[in-house]
């Protein structure tokens, strides 16, 4: 072998190498936040941060410490911390997720940096909340209709709740039905890893609240269904009628029936007991999934189940 040929397979032995070594690190990155280890893995990625100069290294290794400190703002506010901690946690979160951006722009990044400002805006309050809504659609329409990513659960999740939370026109934005449509495309995309019990439960809140009979979302979804096919914008915008993309007559995951075959609160009680059934079986159970499933079942109780 000669020279030339002995460096080139040298370096590419060493390029595979430190892939390997990255890629095992966000592995355990992911692995110690999913079993809801959450100082113990921002404590890991700042290790890691020092460890490497790799643009995009860095960039994963930002979003998914933007990640751990948004839940552990999350915690903290279960645990009663001050609004001033709360503020300064969802912040620094939200650096993260910018510095992200900085070194890479990766779809993760900005969806973490949405949900940081959401959190934020939540805890200052409506008219804070209310101005924080167009730049965290803008992050999500860049991931969505830009970068093309439309199986991200979390992305319609928080869709979903942003409009469902703010009030309609002409205030803002907000529509119940857009933000349905958000929320079954955040349930039909919830990774196999993951339980997201909150997911359910915010569907079957919304469905609750719209109350529709079954003709009336039968007739619905059928308008919806026609208004998903002429749609012609952008991905997020067409998601928008996502509840008619499979017509009246689409069965569920988690039914036995057609959507035309339930109203709005069938299905709501439905989605509660799927997520139930779900969380029984399920061999690991994060803080927020039990704060999620012992709401379900409050809920449950109030509508008389």
């Amino acid at each position: 072998m000669g020279k030339k040929a002995f460096l080139t397979l040298i370096t590419i032995l060493f390029s595979v190498a430190v892939l390997f070594a990255s890629n095992v690190n966000l592995k355990q990155a992911d692995d110690l936040y999913w079993t809801d280890r959450l100082e113990e893995a921002k404590s890991f990625i700042h290790g890691e941060l020092t460890k490497t100069n790799d643009p995009q290294e860095k960039a994963e290794l930002l979003w998914r410490l933007s990640r751990v400190t948004l839940a552990i703002g999350d915690e903290l506010k279960e645990e009663g911390a001050s609004d001033a901690l709360l503020f300064a946690t969802y912040e620094e979160a939200e650096k993260y997720a910018n510095d992200a951006i900085d070194y890479k722009p990766l779809a993760s990044a900005y969806v973490y940096r949405a949900s940081s400002i959401g959190r934020w805006g939540e805890t200052k309050g409506p008219l804070n909340a209310l101005s924080k809504a167009k730049p965290m659609r803008e992050d999500f329409a860049y991931v969505i209709d830009n970068l093309g990513i439309l199986d991200d659960s979390i992305s319609w999740y928080v869709l979903g709740q942003l409009y469902f939370q703010l009030p309609g026109w002409p205030i803002s934005f907000g529509n119940l039905d857009t933000a349905i449509s958000y929320a079954r495309k955040a349930i039909d995309t919830i990774p196999q890893h993951a339980l997201y019990p909150g997911h359910f439960k915010a569907l079957a809140t919304m469905l609750w609240k719209r109350d529709l009979s079954a003709s009336k979302r039968s007739s619905k979804i059928n308008s919806l269904q026609k208004d998903w096919n002429k749609a012609n914008k952008g991905e997020l915008d067409k998601h928008s009628y996502y509840e008619g993309a499979n017509g009246a007559k689409a069965v569920p995951f988690y039914s036995s029936v057609a959507l035309d075959k339930m109203s709005d609160r069938q299905e709501a009680q439905m989605l509660l007991a799927y997520a139930v059934a779900k969380y029984d079986v399920w061999p690991f159970h994060s803080r927020a999934d039990q704060r999620n499933y012992n709401e379900i079942q409050s809920l449950l109780k109030s509508w008389g189940f």
